[in-house]
């Protein structure tokens, strides 16, 4: 009887083995490599005002007007909210310049030293308010990569407006402004 019993624990234990082995070699695995391939770059995009390309685009204009005296006794500002818009891998500076030295009106001129720029750093970074030329000068540094929008005013101060527009032949007076994004 204890044969036959250890016979049939045996014959037991192996199909509880040869069930438990059958059970384990019912799934496999894969595998694979996922691969990101990231490269730096930095794109400016449409803004407010600002279009990007050399050549400003539709409503791409900062209009000041003078129709009268009083206008000459107050500093004059035109804000743009979102003016700039850029994406960058890294951090980056921006720089502005005028791509001439002065506003034209046919013949006439008004020096581009009379406006000045002021950018607002966005979340990050280092704003300086410059004086417009036709040299670059950096008006952003150390902006932290990622998608950003940046606030820029520009400003003539009355004593600016006294000394270098009152006076002059009345009409239009254009210039293009040039921002450049950069990066390490």
């Amino acid at each position: 009887m204890k044969k036959i019993l250890f016979a049939v624990v045996m014959i037991a234990g192996t199909f509880a083995v040869s069930n438990n082995a059958k059970a384990q070699s019912a799934s496999t695995t894969a595998s694979t490599n996922v691969k990101i391939t990231l490269a730096d770059f930095i794109t400016a995009h449409d803004g407010n005002g600002t279009t990007a390309a050399a050549t400003p685009g539709a409503g791409a204009e900062v209009a000041f007007s003078y129709p009268d005296a009083a206008s000459y006794t107050v500093d004059q500002t035109v804000s743009k909210a979102g003016h700039l818009k850029v994406t960058a891998t890294k951090t980056f500076s921006v720089v502005v310049k005028a791509n001439a030295a002065d506003f034209t009106n046919g013949s006439n001129t008004i020096p581009v030293s009379v406006m000045d720029v002021i950018a607002t750093a966005p979340g990050s970074g280092t704003a300086t308010t410059v004086t417009l030329s036709n040299a670059d000068q950096q008006i952003l540094s150390g902006v932290n990569s990622g998608i950003k929008s940046i606030d820029v005013a520009y400003k003539i101060p009355f004593a600016k407006a006294q000394s270098d527009i009152l006076g002059k032949a009345a009409g239009a007076y254009n210039q293009t402004v040039v921002y450049t994004f950069s990066q390490p």
